[in-house]
């Protein structure tokens, strides 16, 4: 399973890319629980885009990673998360309906709130698995 949805990603990632060679490319940064992450932002079309990110990190004791994907129509997604939250945790997974609105400030910058509407967990220990409104968060898009 961990493979297929690594490969999944991988292919969502290509496209994306090469979607974004022709469409406009951005930064994006957003602020779960805080901290700071971000990827990249690809116009796919007029009114939608799709955000990647890839996180990793290791140490003496092993490694974890979060892979994450979006898709928006207009003011509407759907997300998908791969994750390795802990060294010795399995592989899990998160699937989330969104709600999200921006704000130009500019031509190069806009700032908006998404908030997740619906969200499945895969995590081991994790009851409840769904959840209504898990999480609003600020993020910022920065034109290259």
């Amino acid at each position: 399973m961990r493979n297929v949805l690594i490969g999944l990603f991988g292919l969502f990632l290509v496209f994306a890319m090469g979607t974004g060679a022709v469409a406009g490319t951005y930064l994006y940064g957003f602020m779960p629980g805080g901290q700071l992450g971000g990827g990249f932002r690809f116009d796919l079309k007029e009114g939608v885009v799709a955000d990647v990110s890839a996180v990793a990190g290791s140490g003496s004791s092993g490694s974890t990673y979060s892979l994450y994907g979006d898709i928006f129509w207009g003011n509407w997604g759907i997300g998908a998360t791969a994750k390795k939250v802990a060294v010795n945790s399995d592989l899990a997974f998160d699937l989330n309906i969104q709600y999200a609105v921006e704000h130009a400030i500019n031509d190069d910058i806009m700032v908006g709130i998404g908030i997740t509407l619906i969200n499945y967990d895969t995590t081991t220990g994790t009851d409840p698995n769904i959840t209504l409104f898990p999480a609003i968060g600020p993020y910022f898009v920065l034109a290259l």
